[in-house]
């Protein structure tokens, strides 16, 4: 069996505590928009591919916008659906 190696003395490494933060501010992010939505749910939901994308990321502004419209390109049959 091999075991990951992360350093010289093999302790994994400690986030930080911004790391600590940031997830902690996703997870909740999360949980509300679950919560949000269970009560009152869309019609339709348009989710682009952001899960690369960090809460820092602001300089990932085009590449996000891009995801943004290839995700509605990709939901067109659903929203004429709708309409």
């Amino acid at each position: 069996m091999s075991w990951p190696s992360w350093g010289q003395d093999d302790t994994p490494p400690v986030p930080s505590l911004f790391d600590v933060v940031a997830s902690s501010i996703n997870i909740m992010q999360v949980r509300i928009t679950r919560s949000r939505m269970a009560g009152d749910p869309p019609d339709l939901v348009i989710a682009p591919r952001l899960a690369d994308l960090g809460l820092m990321d602001f300089h990932k502004g085009e590449q996000t916008i891009e995801e943004g419209r290839l995700a509605v390109e990709r939901s067109v049959e659903a929203l004429a659906a709708l309409f």
